[in-house]
């Protein structure tokens, strides 16, 4: 318990016990956690230096990469016709220029600009939202590529 010290209106005082400290213990708590978010939003680390989204975004450059090399590796673009959709059900759908084939990883790489974009704007608020947001982005990323490769299988 605190002793605390009520000062009358004529300047008298007189001491009297009160059950302060339980307020007291809740003041102090959120002064420790303004104190600790405060310390949080003055560090300023900027996007790209936090090692999580170096990580994430590199990962998911490097499959858009592996992306691209595979598929210039095994159809190269031209004016040669080959099949972009494929249904199981009623088999080919779509066969038209080897090049339109190259939307597939160019889609993919607009979709890392755009989750990068997105995840940096977050990122200022909520950091473990702009984590996962690019940690999303490696099987999305895989998905495209997955797409891509069941394409190259069924030309050939």
């Amino acid at each position: 318990m605190l002793s605390v010290k009520i000062m009358t209106k004529n300047g008298g005082g007189k001491s009297d016990y009160f059950p302060f400290a339980e307020i007291t213990q809740k003041r102090y708590n959120l002064l420790m956690f303004l104190t600790k978010l405060n310390e949080v939003l003055a560090s300023k680390k900027s996007f790209i230096s936090d090692r999580l989204n170096v990580v994430s975004l590199g990962l998911t450059l490097l499959v858009n990469i592996i992306h691209w090399g595979i598929l210039y590796g095994k159809i190269k673009p031209g004016s040669a016709n080959v099949l972009l959709h494929y249904n199981v059900v009623y088999g080919p759908d779509l066969v038209d220029k080897a090049s339109f084939i190259y939307l597939i990883p160019a889609v993919a790489l607009a979709f890392i600009v755009i989750n990068a974009i997105i995840s940096n704007v977050f990122y200022r608020r909520e950091k473990v939202a702009s984590y996962f947001l690019n940690f999303a982005g490696i099987p999305v990323q895989l998905i495209f590529l997955i797409a891509t490769l069941v394409l190259i299988k069924v030309n050939e």
